[in-house]
């Protein structure tokens, strides 16, 4: 399921939303991999600043939601449950399939790093031991979008000003042609 990009809220979000959001995304996740038994594909957005659920970030979504489905189907992976979550804090989506958590790890890097949006997207994978990090598969961490040192490390550091995020989010999209 696309999330139609005309219905996005452009809520601005707080701190305790957002908290509240990743909380809740955690015990979906949880319930998930507890029902499935299987692995668990977990896709949510990297959008700086106060307004997760835009147009610009349901385009982004959308791309990458297809992409992943498209990258099941080309694999041969067959998909058991798929969920989208039209949420304040952002568009987020669910796929369950019966695949080495490590193999699709190393898909899913691939299908961001050869995409023009892949910066943009949060593809997590959890298998039996937990969420699969890069590091876990052998590869670097993700790198930030306007620098490319690790990008945690500008998070955390708040290196980048919200606008020059925003400004580097809109280029890739202009880049992506998807605008």
């Amino acid at each position: 399921m696309l999330l139609p990009p005309e219905r996005a809220t452009n809520h601005k979000v707080t701190l305790h939303e957002i908290l509240f959001s990743r909380e809740s995304r955690q015990q979906r996740q949880h319930l998930w991999r507890a029902n499935h038994q299987s692995t668990i594909i977990s896709l949510t957005m990297v959008v700086p600043g106060e307004v997760k659920d835009s147009v610009l970030s349901r385009k982004a979504f959308n791309q990458a939601w297809s992409e992943i489905n498209q990258l099941c189907h080309q694999q041969g992976w067959a998909i058991e449950s798929s969920e989208v979550f039209n949420l304040p804090t952002g568009p987020e989506g669910l796929l369950a399939i019966r695949q080495p958590a490590q193999v699709v790890k190393q898909a899913c890097v691939v299908l961001e790093q050869n995409n023009a949006l892949g910066r943009l997207w949060d593809i997590d994978v959890i298998g039996e031991q937990g969420i699969i990090s890069r590091r876990d598969i052998g590869m670097p961490s993700r790198k930030c979008f306007i620098c490319d040192l690790d990008a945690r490390i500008c998070a955390r550091q708040r290196t980048h000003s919200i606008q020059a995020l925003h400004d580097a989010m809109e280029a890739l999209f202009n880049h992506a042609d998807i605008i």
